[in-house]
């Protein structure tokens, strides 16, 4: 991880917001699959919309109006806006080349996520646009009336607006590109990275204040809840380990003929050097399975972030999260109904966590303090063996820390330090991880 994404993650204001914890907004149906007219990007660019050229530092009388342009841009901030652009690329040529579908800029299996792939679209709409706003916000056909007379939040999401701003449809939503969704052409299997396509890494608190295209200020409020960052973060893991377990269990995508799905297993458990000259292996036990060497290992840096939440939420649900994802990764060395049985047990667990998360009062620097006391606990951290685990804990410690409003010269520091031990997963140093979360931890109150 670079060191710029560092500072862009600690730079970006923490999402915390003094508020009372809300229920979801209902199951609303995802932009891909909402039917609902998109009508593209066009029709909310336009100079008294969001697009104001003028005011184009955000300085419009309800929104800043100069979304677009954020969304639009050529830094972080605008990387849905060049998802399409990718498509263009030698690489992005050449992934579709070994897979034999064509044009990339053609391809379904490309453009489900770099594009918005909704059926139904007007004469305006222009593919080439990439994610672009109804891909996020839903097919504008009926709430852009709604919208532009300023009706309300409530009118428009009854339109069918998407809402973005509350955590658990957000991560619905984010995940179905993220992580994958069982809708056609939207699961990146083992088959399309096998193809050269990067892995996929996703953490809803973090990408949320990246791609963030709007100002979160006193008038947004009033409008919106806004749900705390510590909030945000854990509901993610929670989601994620529950979208994971459900896509296992799915027969369309939980296997490959005679193979399991290999995409839900750890990437780096198996793409390591077979044997390395300074005499370092790479294998590690982990506490939290009782597996051998060479044995396939599921990903679960999803599941140990979530015990880390929730031992601050719910101890006794991170009992049976630790537990049943012990018998987890024992049955997954095994066929048959022992294995989707322990994966069953432990999605319904992930669900009553979910809930559990959304019905706390998350917003206290505190929480967020506890939380990271958690991940950065030197036994838990023991657990960070494999690489995609130490992403997340790297990914949770910037996030918590900005929820904590400890962003000091210090912190960044430490936070840095762990970086470049999780830097890239051939070079992986747990113990050096470990030794900067132990100095993060104690920063924090740990």
């Amino acid at each position: 991880m670079s060191r710029v994404f560092i500072v862009l993650a600690l730079t970006f204001a923490s999402l915390t917001a003094p508020a009372a914890a809300q229920a979801p907004f209902g199951d609303h149906p995802v932009p891909l699959n909402d039917g609902l007219t998109h009508m593209g990007v066009a029709s909310c660019s336009t100079a008294g919309c969001h697009g104001d050229q003028v005011s184009g530092v955000g300085a419009g009388p309800v929104v800043g109006q100069n979304e677009y342009f954020q969304w639009a841009s050529r830094g972080e901030k605008g990387a849905h806006s060049r998802a399409y652009e990718v498509l263009l690329t030698p690489h992005g040529k050449r992934i579709a080349a070994n897979l034999g579908v064509g044009r990339a800029e053609a391809a379904p299996e490309c453009l489900s996520c770099h594009a918005d792939a909704a059926p139904n679209k007007t004469a305006r709409f222009q593919i080439s646009d990439g994610v672009g706003c109804e891909a996020c916000h839903g097919g504008a056909q009926e709430w852009l009336a709604f919208h532009r007379i300023g009706a309300g939040h409530e009118a428009n999401i009854e339109a069918g607006l998407y809402p973005t701003e509350d955590p658990a449809a957000r991560a619905r939503l984010c995940m179905g590109c993220h992580l994958g969704s069982s809708f056609e052409n939207q699961f990146v299997n083992h088959r399309i990275m096998g193809a050269g396509h990067p892995r996929l890494k996703f953490e809803l608190d973090l990408y949320t204040t990246i791609q963030q295209h709007h100002v979160v200020d006193d008038d947004y409020r009033t409008r919106k809840t806004v749900a705390p960052g510590a909030q945000v973060w854990a509901v993610g893991q929670a989601m994620g380990l529950e979208r994971t377990l459900e896509l296992l269990l799915d027969n369309d995508t939980g296997s490959a003929g005679a193979f399991p799905e290999l995409v839900f297993f750890d990437c780096h458990a198996c793409h390591q050097p077979i044997s390395e000259g300074d005499g370092q292996l790479s294998w590690r036990p982990n506490p939290g399975r009782a597996l051998g060497p060479g044995a396939p290992i599921l990903n679960d840096a999803n599941l140990i972030m979530l015990q880390a939440a929730m031992r601050v939420v719910d101890p006794a649900i991170a009992e049976r999260l630790d537990s049943e994802g012990r018998v987890l990764h024992a049955a997954s060395q095994h066929s048959g109904d022992h294995f989707h049985n322990a994966a069953r047990t432990l999605k319904g667990t992930a669900n009553e966590a979910v809930a559990r998360i959304l019905g706390s009062d998350l917003s206290s620097p505190s929480a967020a303090r506890a939380m990271l006391v958690q991940v950065t606990d030197a036994k838990f951290a023991k657990r960070y063996t494999n690489y995609a685990a130490a992403e997340q804990a790297l990914f949770a410690v910037q996030r918590l820390t900005a929820a904590m409003n400890a962003d000091n010269a210090a912190m960044r520091a430490a936070i840095e330090k762990a970086s470049r031990a999780a830097q890239s997963p051939y070079a992986y140093n747990q113990n050096a991880f470990t030794a900067a979360l132990a100095d993060i931890g104690a920063m924090a109150g740990g």
